[in-house]
């Protein structure tokens, strides 16, 4: 497929190194991007009793400086927040989401112009400087709400609607702010939503731009007790355009569930099928249960706001198959349905929300030691039934002394838009000799 083996070089590494980043569209790869995906975040807030905070960092691999994009979505995929970032060539920004939450504080990067290595001839155009560096309170509790399962105050367009889950998936009002982070790279500042309108065109000629020139990673931080987990962000390439005949309307694109699927974004989905190693605390040191991070794209613009104590559809988000092995290739087969709402007595995935952090205890009846099969395909909720993209990553950790994170092993991609729904919970299909 020449979608999926295309690869192009990032030239503006050349002046640093002298080499090149190559890439693939359709593998998740941890090269300059696009767009970059924070899968999971949590913030403890004042009234939470928890210090725990998030993380992350924005690079700028290019000479030419670049404006970043953030926006900030809840665990139902709302968004809330948005705000741009000014990056110099070769740049670093760092972002502590506690700084954000507990002050309105978005530090900015001053603009001292180019540095030694710099693109001394570029400028970014149409913002205005300084960029926006305090959320106004008003601001500030309508975020803190809409991300911790509350009700939106009184003076906003949808007061009184909520944005995350109050009801079983989400404990209302517990203090710590949940969701997960788009980072754009774009043409010029604005205070767009990525499915507003005008947001994407083709070739990257709308708001966000096409230059695969962002990287990153992050952390989920616990300061007092001295415990930091962490990964790479996830990095989501641009490439060409429709117009080239790169992409085609009906491709299955990283946002295309706000562009009705015309593939105008021109950015690589993620994957479906996911293999991932766990431990379930009850064996020697590993006495913590790997926690497993789940980012889903529910397949549907889930960008209203909804009335609180519901959960809208088709969230809980189901799932085809979930398999658990042992480290002897014993498997148990956890009931299941791809369909929503799933039927009585079925067992929902604990990755049932945009975002979630899940024990993996959490899976059932698991074994001490082992590996999960996630094919988190479901067949409700858009035109590219019943392909959904999604990405996993594990976290273990032990005693509170030491962790490790790591980005689940993906075993597809949805450009290949080829598989097919498993209906019979006992029915183990796997990939053959690493077949995708």
């Amino acid at each position: 497929m020449k979608k999926f083996i295309a690869s192009f070089a990032i030239a503006g590494l050349l002046v640093l190194g002298g080499g090149q980043a190559l890439a693939e569209i359709g593998a998740i790869d941890a090269v300059p991007a696009a767009t970059l995906l924070l899968p999971y975040f949590e913030v403890g807030l004042e009234n939470s009793g928890s210090g725990v905070t998030t993380l992350f960092s924005v690079n700028n691999a290019s000479a030419a400086p670049a404006v970043a994009h953030v926006t900030l979505w809840t665990k139902l995929a709302r968004p809330t927040l948005d705000f741009d970032i000014y990056l110099t060539g070769y740049d670093v920004y760092t972002v502590n989401l506690a700084d954000l939450f507990l002050n309105g504080a978005i530090l900015q990067t001053p603009v001292f112009g180019p540095g030694e290595f710099s693109d001394p001839n570029s400028v970014p155009g149409g913002c205005s400087f300084p960029l926006p560096a305090n959320i106004p309170q008003s601001l500030l509790d309508y975020i803190r709400n809409l991300h911790t399962g509350l009700a939106a105050p009184n003076g906003f367009g949808n007061a009184g609607l909520c944005g995350a889950p109050d009801l079983g998936l989400a404990d209302a009002g517990d203090g710590v702010a949940t969701g997960y982070i788009t980072i754009d790279v774009v043409n010029d500042c604005s205070l767009a939503f990525p499915g507003n309108p005008g947001y994407f065109a083709d070739g990257g000629t709308g708001i966000a731009a096409n230059r695969n020139v962002l990287w990153g990673d992050y952390f989920l931080a616990d300061p007092g007790n001295a415990f930091a987990q962490g990964d790479q962000l996830v990095h989501i390439e641009a490439m060409d355009s429709v117009q080239t005949g790169f992409w085609s309307p009906g491709d299955y694109t990283f946002y295309g569930r706000y562009l009705a699927y015309d593939a105008s974004d021109n950015r690589e989905p993620l994957a479906t099928v996911w293999a991932s190693r766990y431990f379930s605390g009850n064996a020697g040191p590993f006495n913590d249960d790997s926690d497993i991070i789940c980012w889903r794209d529910s397949g549907l613009d889930d960008s209203f706001f909804f009335p609180c104590g519901s959960i809208p559809s088709p969230y809980p988000l189901t799932q085809n198959q979930i398999v658990v092995f042992d480290e002897d290739e014993n498997p148990v087969v956890l009931e299941g349905s791809p369909f929503s709402p799933p039927p009585v007595g079925v067992d929902v995935t604990p990755c049932a929300c945009a975002t979630t952090r899940a024990d993996a205890n959490d899976f059932g009846d698991i074994f001490d030691f082992g590996w999960f099969y996630l094919n988190l395909n479901t067949s409700t909720g858009s035109l590219q039934d019943p392909i959904k993209q999604s990405f996993v990553s594990t976290i273990h950790s032990a005693s509170g002394l030491f962790s490790v994170g790591f980005q689940a092993v993906h075993l597809d991609s949805a450009l290949d838009k080829t598989f097919t729904v498993t209906t019979a919970p006992a029915d183990i299909s796997l990939p053959a000799n690493g077949d995708e």
